[in-house]
């Protein structure tokens, strides 16, 4: 009877411990719990850059071209690479039995350059028209074309669009890619219409004069015609976007400028990122000298212009300067370690947070950029919070409570010895 006894005392006793164990640690348990956590911060303000080094290059503002029907038609060459000019400064003189055939010339390339100016316009305001109906309408489906073709003796201007009418964010940005190509080409041909009224407007057309105040950069064959290529006095700095980069890089990002010759860094401003591979060019060749990575796409790099916020005045064209862009800047943020971020997605994730009360909340936040080893915070911590990280706290059904290790500080050897062993014997023996 005894035995039994003994039997059914050990079995309750067994089934009371496992119970309560089980109510207490399994993952459903509703007991709290304190937990210890040894790795916890308490986030501060700080600023945060994100830069991307770029070389780069001392490029002209602007480049005329002036075009000339062949050498025969100069008779004297009055500047040569590399000469200062002013607007109206005559760059070559004309052979008198070739003045007249090149004033016609000029004149035939004027009334093709006004044509493609107005044909040009009329495809904007298409553009802009179909535009503004795709963005009132949500089920429409037509194509809006428009297609401008120019021949002249120097050049073909092309502007070709077909772009779905639709109102989504893709269609809205393609009409928006193709009024800013337009708009681009007419700035072109404006620029060479006023070169060709500068011609017309000498007496007797008896020299190839300067349209603007600038550089006489090149003077070589183009499109089977003599062209003088003229660099505006104002400098920009230009470097190239690869593909990987190119999400990164936005108009308007600050940029510092360092280079031999300046005293200082100076600040600038990315004005424009291109959406099309860059065509061939000096500066592109030499910007691939400078950073000789093989890159997997080799066609993908795409200009980016630069406004330094200072005069260029001391560097040359073409000088290699370094270009810090902030691709991610965070002003009076909070930052805190990538690797305590739970259930992340895109730029949300969780983070557990010690309430008041001293429990590990979980706290939904928004992260503004990586950091290499942190993420910049936007919502959900702010300076002072207190981030704990315990991969344990995941497995409670309910916020735990956190206690953290004894803080401790050891006296450096300077203090100790200053302090004088005297004193210490005296709180010893206390």
């Amino acid at each position: 009877m005894n035995k039994w006894i003994t039997i059914g005392i050990s079995v309750a006793v067994s089934a009371f411990l496992g119970a309560n164990a089980i109510l207490l640690f399994s993952d459903k348990s509703v007991i709290s719990k304190d937990v210890y956590v040894h790795d916890y911060e308490r986030l501060a303000t700080g600023n945060f850059e994100e830069s991307l080094p770029k070389e780069s290059l001392v490029a002209p503002l602007d480049t005329t071209t002036v075009y000339v029907e062949s050498e025969d038609t100069i008779q004297d060459w009055l500047v040569k690479e590399g000469d200062a000019v002013k607007a109206g400064d005559e760059l070559a003189t004309l052979n008198t039995s070739t003045a007249d055939e090149q004033r016609e010339v000029w004149e035939s390339e004027k009334e093709a350059l006004e044509r493609q100016v107005t044909e040009i316009n009329a495809t904007i305001s298409s553009l802009q028209s179909d535009r503004a109906t795709a963005q009132s309408t949500s089920s429409s489906t037509g194509n809006a074309t428009d297609n401008v073709t120019e021949n002249t003796d120097d050049q073909t201007v092309n502007v070709d669009v077909n772009v779905d009418v639709g109102v989504d964010v893709s269609q809205d940005g393609a009409f928006a890619q193709a009024i800013a190509e337009a708009e681009q080409k007419l700035s072109e041909v404006n620029q060479q219409l006023q070169v060709v009224d500068a011609q017309l407007a000498q007496e007797g057309a008896a020299a190839i004069i300067s349209p603007v105040e600038g550089i006489v950069s090149t003077i070589r064959d183009k499109n089977d015609r003599l062209a003088i290529e003229i660099y505006s006095i104002d400098k920009i700095i230009v470097t190239y976007a690869t593909d990987e980069q190119w999400q990164d890089v936005q108009v308007d990002d600050r940029v510092r400028l360092q280079a031999d010759g300046m005293e200082q860094s100076i600040e600038g401003t990315v004005t424009q990122v291109s959406q099309v591979p860059a065509q061939d060019s000096e500066f592109l060749t030499a910007y691939k000298a400078l950073d000789p990575k093989d890159h997997k796409n080799p066609l993908a790099y795409y200009e980016v212009r630069i406004q330094p916020k200072e005069l260029i005045t001391n560097l040359p064209f073409g000088n290699n300067t370094n270009a810090m862009v902030l691709v991610n800047e965070a002003q009076q943020a909070v930052a805190v370690q990538s690797a305590w971020l739970n259930n992340r997605f895109d730029n949300k994730a969780t983070a557990h947070v010690v309430n008041k009360y001293g429990y590990a909340v979980k706290t939904p936040i928004t992260i503004a950029f990586d950091l290499k080893t942190r993420s910049v915070i936007t919502e959900g911590l702010k300076a002072g919070s207190v981030v704990v990280y315990e991969p344990q706290i995941n497995d409670y059904r309910y916020a735990p409570a956190i206690f953290y290790p004894m803080p401790m500080e050891s006296p450096s050897w300077e203090s100790a010895k200053a302090f004088g062993w005297k004193n210490y014997l005296k709180y010893l023996a206390r």
